[in-house]
């Protein structure tokens, strides 16, 4: 045998034998590598289910309590049993598994509804609680519930569940009387509106205020000592959606509540400011064509504390029509009034909520504001809004520059 043939059936050899070795070490059934998941890979603070997903509640093991809906937004907490894949909600003793849920954006969320007084009353559940919003189920729960009636609203109760609002369904709910607060809530609301607010270390501004229309032009420091005395006082300052529910005796309000209302956009600035250091809310009524909108959501203007609503786009015009000041609204062609209502509208994002130019309104007024798409209107009169109410004709008080904060402090008590 040749030295080539040798050497080749000695590595075909040592091949074979390593192959045999490697068999024996290798055991027939393997069981399977077991995958270390990395939970840390699916959890963000804020999600966003993908399905309909199971929901949990941790006894001795985990126990399914019901479920939540796809394409919720839900805040997450970390706590001990993170490392086993389940991450609990927020606020919340139920938890998600890791499983189809997506990072998402958090949500803005109105809790103006931790102010309402509830009623004595409160919604009993059968075997199976379904908790809405925006008349989707957002939680279905194995379980019933007792809990109080915070919102009576048309076809649903709003009530509070781990400290957030839910609807339920009046169909699917029994109501009970029960004794939930001895809060005392009020019966009647004072409006407050006022004009323009100038900076008092701005001597041009103060001037080109009081030039404007004195009577109507207060300076920040009046304006903040009558802010401070709400604040001091823990008055709650409604919303538009607080008053529409209000009139409708949805709701019941502190005994405390202000209504804040601005009128025209013009020396806003130092309101705001005040507004913004006594965290009390205010809506202002605008004149579209005379307030530049884009530069005021943007964020070197924008302010959470003022809503915007309709003031007319420019139909603040006085001498048209006969007696007082002479609204355009009372008399004006109505097609043009409807023409430019539309345009406040659009620009105010389908505000629904207006005031009249001077105070002044007629039935003819009100009727076009219905044919645009208005549901509230306010003016003057100096008298304070009730449940039942007249939603076209809501009366307030106008604060001048020589109202005291005696006259003030008797106005909104």
């Amino acid at each position: 045998m040749k030295r080539k043939d040798t050497i080749l059936i000695i590595v075909i050899g040592v091949i074979l034998i390593l192959g045999v070795v490697s068999y024996k070490q290798k055991p027939l059934n393997p069981e399977k590598e077991e995958i270390k998941i990395n939970y840390s890979d699916y959890y963000f603070d804020t999600v966003k289910t993908l399905k309909e997903k199971s929901i949990y509640i941790k006894e001795e093991n985990f126990i399914n309590i019901g479920t939540v809906s796809d394409n919720i937004v839900l805040n997450l907490e970390k706590d001990d049993y993170f490392d086993l894949g389940y991450f609990k909600i927020k606020d919340m003793d139920f938890y998600i598994d890791y499983k189809d849920i997506s990072e998402s954006e958090e949500e803005i969320i109105d809790d103006s509804w931790k102010k309402y007084i509830p009623f004595n009353l409160s919604i009993k559940t059968s075997s199976v609680t379904n908790l809405y919003l925006n008349d989707k189920v957002i939680f279905s729960l194995n379980q019933p519930l007792t809990l109080p009636i915070i919102i009576k609203d048309d076809n649903y109760y709003g009530v509070s569940f781990k400290d957030k609002l839910y609807y339920l369904k009046k169909d699917e709910v029994e109501v009970i009387d029960n004794v939930n607060t001895d809060l005392e809530y009020t019966s009647a609301i004072a409006t407050l509106v006022y004009h323009a607010t100038y900076d008092s270390s701005n001597q041009a501004e103060k001037n080109k205020c009081i030039n404007n229309n004195a009577t109507i032009c207060l300076s920040d420091i009046q304006f903040d000592s009558q802010m401070k005395y709400l604040y001091d006082n823990n008055f709650y300052t409604a919303t538009m959606k607080d008053v529409d529910m209000f009139i409708d005796g949805k709701i019941q309000l502190p005994k405390k509540t202000v209504v804040i209302t601005i009128d025209d956009g013009y020396f806003l600035e130092a309101a705001v400011r005040v507004l913004e250091k006594y965290n009390l809310h205010a809506t202002v009524f605008v004149i579209g064509a005379l307030m530049d909108l884009d530069e005021w959501k943007s964020d070197a203007f924008y302010s959470p504390n003022v809503e915007l609503h309709s003031h007319t786009y420019l139909m603040h015009t006085p001498n048209v029509c006969s007696g007082g000041q002479g609204s355009a609204l009372k008399c004006h062609n109505r097609e043009e009034l409807l023409a430019d209502l539309k345009k406040s509208r659009e620009q105010l994002n389908g505000s629904t909520v207006f005031c009249y130019p001077f105070f002044e309104y007629n039935d003819y007024a009100i009727s076009v504001l219905k044919e645009a798409g208005f549901t509230m209107a306010f003016a003057g009169g100096r008298q304070k809004i009730k449940v039942g109410s007249n939603k076209m004709t809501l009366p307030r008080y106008g604060i001048i520059n020589t109202s005291s904060l005696n006259d003030f402090i008797k106005v909104v008590n």
